[in-house]
């Protein structure tokens, strides 16, 4: 079985809207940051030139870029850190005997790659293969490939797999695997990465705040950041989590634009000129998350005269603190 997510997120920015007036964040007592870890500060930094030592991956990972080739695309870069949490996944996977993309924890995919401390825009393509025999007659680099050229195959409008392998956009990709128990699931993690540095930190004096400070890749600057909220994923049985076939973004109701630009308005969304930006493409802000559950910070980036788009991305999970 293939399953594909459908994460796009389209937002328009536009000059001369009315600014709303700022906000205080007052969140309910006590709320505290679950997940990542930041009891230190969390940073992860552009990635650095590498290549996969595993055969299945490397096998993968020059499939993608020979069809990307193929379409006219620009190869995407092996991502270390996501093919990390890529494991992660398949082999839980095996574990729980689910597919797609789903735990039965229930978190979405941009959740995973996001509260790991993996901080790119993320959209994840699934594979699972299951045999009734001892063993699969394939091998695991045999099983990935068909993976590759089943999506390779789709088409319009049912071709989500193939539209993520060949988005433009994307930089970099991740591939984890795992088989066991006469299953087989790969997952390949693309990512967005226009940020040189992004850094989590919490903010002395509040467990619920977090300062954010980054920097773009010198090609970009940062043009607003939307933050979305969504309840706090329920844990799922096999049968519902095998069932959820796609996966979507939620949908942002706050905006920080850089600090002086209050003619900025990001549709849908209460926008606020908080981000401070200096030079180098470095950038800062403080956020203080109103409720718990999850909130997702997507980094809009643009580069000379190109409209925003997605640059990069953070979770936070945001709880009750403990009495």
């Amino acid at each position: 079985m293939l399953s594909k997510g459908s994460a796009g997120v389209v937002l328009l920015a536009a000059a001369g809207c009315a600014a709303l007036a700022p906000s205080p964040d007052r969140p309910p007592a006590r709320l505290e940051i679950r997940a990542p870890d930041l009891a230190h500060s969390l940073t992860e930094d552009y990635p650095a030139p590498s290549r996969p030592e595993d055969p299945v991956k490397l096998g993968v990972w020059n499939r993608i870029n020979a069809d990307r080739k193929a379409a006219g695309l620009a190869p995407v870069a092996w991502d270390a850190a996501a093919s990390r949490v890529a494991d992660a996944f398949c082999a839980r996977q095996i574990q729980e005997q689910t597919r797609g993309h789903f735990l039965l924890n229930g978190f979405p995919p941009y959740a995973r790659m996001g509260l790991a401390g993996v901080f790119g825009m993320n959209s994840e393509n699934a594979v699972a293969w299951t045999t009734t025999g001892a063993n699969f007659e394939d091998t695991p680099l045999q099983l990935a490939l068909a993976g590759q050229q089943s999506m390779m195959a789709e088409k319009a409008p049912n071709d989500g797999h193939r539209r993520t392998i060949l988005d433009p956009e994307v930089t970099h990709v991740g591939v984890g695997w795992a088989q066991g128990s006469g299953r087989f699931r790969m997952a390949q993690e693309f990512l967005v990465r226009h940020l040189a540095r992004l850094t989590l930190e919490q903010a002395a004096g509040n467990p619920a705040t977090v300062l954010v400070k980054g920097q773009t890749l010198s090609d970009y600057r940062l043009a607003f950041v939307t933050l979305a909220h969504e309840t706090t994923p329920k844990s799922l049985t096999r049968n519902q989590a095998n069932a959820r076939t796609h996966y979507e973004f939620p949908q942002p109701r706050l905006a920080f634009v850089p600090e002086g630009m209050k003619s900025l308005h990001v549709v849908g969304s209460e926008t606020q000129d908080t981000v401070r930006v200096g030079p180098g493409n470095d950038f800062a802000f403080r956020f203080t998350p109103g409720a718990v559950g999850l909130w997702t910070l997507v980094i809009y980036t643009s580069g000379a005269r190109e409209k925003a788009r997605p640059g990069g991305a953070a979770v936070l999970w945001v709880e009750k603190a403990a009495p």
